[in-house]
């Protein structure tokens, strides 16, 4: 077939009559339509699916400023985003410092440490000093702040209280799980929130919350402040809070003294003290310090070669409780201290006894106290041997005991509250019995609520002679202890010898409620009640009340200290963590006795101890280089023992007996307690002499008149205030003598009363028997 004849239809077209109908026409009209359709269809495709995308964005949009507009309303409007928490004078738990003289100068030393639940110890932070590194400076060093905010906050010192990159990441990650776990989103400010607040849940709620005090925060206090207040807040794990004891505890130092490894070694604690603790994890804390070290050197904190030093360095760990001054048994002395602290707290800003109890172990209180560590040693020492000194009696029960020393101002330099071993604390409520142990004072009360007060109102003189012999007052007469009376004697033999009789003549002249009110109002006797006020309890010291060793020695150092009565005090003054005085002892004494009389006094009490019959003489050698001025007591049956004396240095007081009260077997125990322990505590003290004054003068006196002797009378070394001189006496003949002198350290005049005092006694005892 030839195909050359026929034409192509897809390029020719086929006509009828009028009509053409062109082929290659009508097929691409109906490609192209085709086309447009299917194109159309692609673009409305495309279309939808980006208005669907533009939908969802906008939706997101709004459903993002929904909730935004909701957050910022509930945030300023449902969220409490205001602190009640004053950084310039933080109400935290801190720990309670006790501090002490530094020997015995006027600076003090770190002794003991007390807290509850929280062990903190305020640090402040001063930048310019910090920055300068002022070697004045014993705050807060600067590299601990530069690594602090390294690692846990680097953009501080830009932001307003929040990092909202960091909470923005933080916050979404508890939803999307972006990370393993959870993000801290944190900031040093928003932690020190946490920190005040103890607000820790994980939720968004508690977020908000923070972050709205964070800013009040930033708003309202500098940042210097705000990084002080958190680092002395942070938990630095075994129960330590704040860098300044988390420093103690893990090198033994303060914080001043911190390396940039040892700072960066803290730093590292923070994040999570179990985990990253020194000593318990040192790897971990290891390459956390080696972190904070390299986040240093990236932001420009510490330079390249401080680095490298800081990396090679080997960090020692100490982590021992040891070196934070506590104790898990206080001494007597602390105890008393707490107690005397705690009452005045209450007593100056009205709080309930238990409130200011707990403010004492959690205000952070520095306490300046008048304890002498070494002395309180040698007390312990003593009170601490029971085998040498708690006597056992019929019923198996231990002699107890109690002490108290202090110096010539107040000051109580130790104490112990019992024999043996001390193994509890006492609380506010517990039996310390150098202040709780009220009893008898036997003898010991004579010179203080007879004698004394009969030479202040001029009644008496030292050499005044009276009659040892049996009078009635009423329907009761006084006994002496040896069981038989004198006669006519000297008022220094009387009280030498203790004679019972003499005092109560004594009170009964000056009438009883003048020596009761003597030794309440100018003695600070406290403890006293109205049935004293009778011959019986002021004249021989059978009391009703009684008395305790830490009142009676202040009241016996009136007559070491030119007559001055200063309140027993076991502190100088409190302060709070930011050095304000909060408590302050009154250092103003009262003039109990004038300066003569309490010299009279003290060379009358001598004579117990240096007197052939004195009843303290066998303290004589307790102090050979030193004078002392004593006075024994024995209350009924012997069922309390006491010694009471000073010297030029110190006063202090014994007491012994049992709880349940019993007779002891050992007359000179509370003597031989006090000269062991005085005997250590003077040891290598210099020798000193007893202040005289100007206003009392030796003399020689007739032991027989009592009058100032002449060359033919039997005579003895006196002491007579100015005003209350003898007459000479007519009975000898004779001529008068001259009054002897007087060497600054009255070395001359204590040389003549110890070689007289015998002679004085034997005389005015050999006068004075019935003729």
């Amino acid at each position: 077939m030839n195909f050359d004849n026929f034409e192509d239809i897809s390029s020719n077209s086929i006509e009828d009559n009028d009509s053409t109908l062109d082929l290659n026409s009508f097929s691409t009209k109906e490609v192209t339509k085709n086309t447009k359709k299917r194109n159309r269809k692609r673009k409305s495709g495309k279309d939808r699916i980006i208005k669907l995308i533009l939908t969802v964005f906008l939706v997101g949009v709004i459903v993002v400023s929904i909730v935004a507009g909701a957050f910022i309303v509930y945030a300023f409007t449902g969220v409490d985003g205001t602190m009640s928490e004053n950084l310039d004078d933080l109400k935290l738990n801190f720990t309670t410092t006790i501090y002490v003289k530094n020997n015995n100068t006027s600076d003090f030393k770190e002794y003991q440490r007390l807290h509850g639940e929280f062990n903190r110890i305020w640090v402040s932070y001063d930048p310019q000093l910090a920055k300068a590194k002022d070697e004045s400076y014993e705050g807060i060093p600067q590299n601990l702040v530069n690594a602090y905010v390294a690692i846990e906050d680097k953009r501080f010192y830009s932001h307003y209280g929040v990092d909202w990159k960091r909470t923005v990441s933080a916050f979404a990650n508890m939803f999307l799980h972006f990370y393993s776990s959870n993000q801290g989103g944190s900031t040093i400010t928003q932690q020190l929130v946490k920190n005040l607040t103890n607000d820790s849940e994980q939720k968004a709620t508690r977020k908000v919350r923070e972050i709205m005090r964070a800013r009040y925060l930033e708003s309202h206090y500098a940042k210097d402040t705000i990084i002080e207040c958190y680092l002395n807040t942070i938990a630095m794990g075994h129960g330590l809070y704040g860098v300044g004891v988390a420093s103690n505890y893990y090198f033994d130092k303060e914080v001043k003294e911190l390396t940039i490894a040892e700072c960066a070694t803290l730093a590292a604690i923070t994040k999570s003290p179990s985990y990253y603790a020194p000593d318990d994890q040192p790897e971990n804390n290891r390459l956390r310090k080696n972190t904070v070290l390299s986040e240093m050197k990236s932001q420009g904190l510490i330079t390249q070669k401080e680095y490298d030093e800081a990396i090679k360095e080997e960090v020692k760990i100490v982590a021992s409780k040891d070196v934070l001054n506590e104790t898990e048994v206080n001494s007597y002395a602390v105890d008393a201290l707490i107690r005397q602290v705690t009452k005045d707290l209450a007593e100056k800003y009205n709080y309930d006894e238990n409130h200011a109890a707990s403010l004492f172990y959690s205000g952070g209180y520095k306490i300046y106290s008048c304890i002498d560590p070494d002395i309180q040693n040698k007390i312990d020492k003593v009170f601490n041997n029971s085998e040498k000194y708690g006597l056992k009696n019929s019923d198996g029960k231990q002699l107890q005991g109690s002490f108290t020393i202090m110096d010539y101002s107040g000051h109580v330099l130790g104490l112990a509250g019992g024999i043996g071993e001390k193994t509890t604390n006492l609380g506010m409520s517990g039996f310390n019995r150098a202040t709780d142990a009220v009893r008898q004072p036997g003898s010991t009360m004579k010179p203080m609520s007879a004698y004394a007060p009969a030479i202040e109102n001029n009644l008496i003189t030292y050499s005044s002679i009276v009659n040892d012999t049996a009078v009635y007052y009423g329907k009761w007469k006084p006994n002496n202890w040896y069981n038989s009376y004198w006669g006519k004697i000297t008022v220094q033999y009387a009280l030498e010898r203790s004679v019972n009789t003499i005092p109560v003549y004594l009170v009964d002249k000056l009438t009883a409620q003048t020596s009761f009110d003597f030794l309440t109002q100018k003695l600070g006797i406290t403890t006293l009640n109205k049935e004293d006020v009778n011959l019986s309890p002021l004249g021989m010291g059978g009391t009703n009340g009684g008395i305790t060793t830490f009142e009676s020695a202040a009241a016996y150092a009136v007559f070491g200290n030119g007559g001055l009565y200063y309140e027993p005090k076991l502190y100088y003054k409190v302060c709070d963590q930011h050095d304000n005085v909060i408590l302050e002892q009154n250092t103003e004494p009262v003039i109990a006795i004038s300066e003569d009389t309490a010299t009279v006094m003290n060379r009358l009490l001598q004579n117990v101890v240096y007197g052939s019959n004195g009843t303290g003489k066998g303290a004589r050698s307790y102090i050979p280089n030193m004078r002392i001025y004593a006075k024994t007591g024995t209350s009924n049956d012997s069922k309390d023992l006491w010694f009471v004396g000073g010297t030029p240095y110190y006063v202090a007081s014994c007491w012994c007996g049992y709880d349940t009260q019993k007779d002891i077997s050992r007359s000179t125990i509370a003597m031989n307690m006090w000269g062991d322990v005085m005997s250590q505590v003077h040891k290598n003290l210099k020798t000193k002499a007893f202040t005289t004054s100007e206003f009392a003068y030796p003399y020689y006196y007739c032991t027989s008149t009592g009058n100032l002797a002449t060359s033919s009378c039997p005579k003895a070394l006196g002491w007579y205030k100015k005003d209350n001189i003898p007459s000479v006496c007519k009975t000898h003949g004779g001529t008068a003598l001259d009054k002897p002198t007087i060497s600054k350290d009255n070395s001359t005049v204590e040389k003549k009363v110890s070689e007289t005092s015998s002679n004085s006694s034997s005389s005015s005892t050999a006068s004075s028997k019935p003729n």
